[in-house]
């Protein structure tokens, strides 16, 4: 009777020991996948950044220089950004507005003075 109940007691924690250890290790699947989720769309707010930046930088020139074709930015046939969902510029006597979308998350709305 003891070697059974002691049988019993060992698989039970084996059995315990299992289900923790597996929910264990989807818990840091989970969390390794948002980390790599975020880190991508960290990357991509800094590169979205850096291309107003740039642009800035850049201006009265960028406004003749900047040419989107596909999905791409150009700046003087050089890619300057990519995966770019939608892209347009405005033109007035005193701004410069592009409206932009990079892989269908982030939105920006950028005014320069002139």
């Amino acid at each position: 009777m003891k070697k059974a109940y002691s049988l019993f007691e060992l698989i039970l924690v084996i059995f315990i020991s299992s289900i923790v250890l597996i929910y264990s290790f989807k818990f840091v699947k989970e969390i390794q996948e948002a980390t790599i989720s975020q880190e991508k769309t960290a990357i991509l707010k800094i590169d979205i950044n850096s291309t107003k930046i740039f642009i800035e930088k850049n201006l009265p020139f960028s406004i003749e220089k900047l040419k989107y074709k596909g999905s791409t930015l150009f700046f003087d046939d050089a890619i300057l950004l990519e995966n770019i969902t939608s892209f347009s510029m405005n033109k007035t006597p005193n701004t410069l507005t592009i409206n932009i979308t990079v892989e269908n998350k982030i939105s920006q709305i950028w005014e320069f003075k002139i």
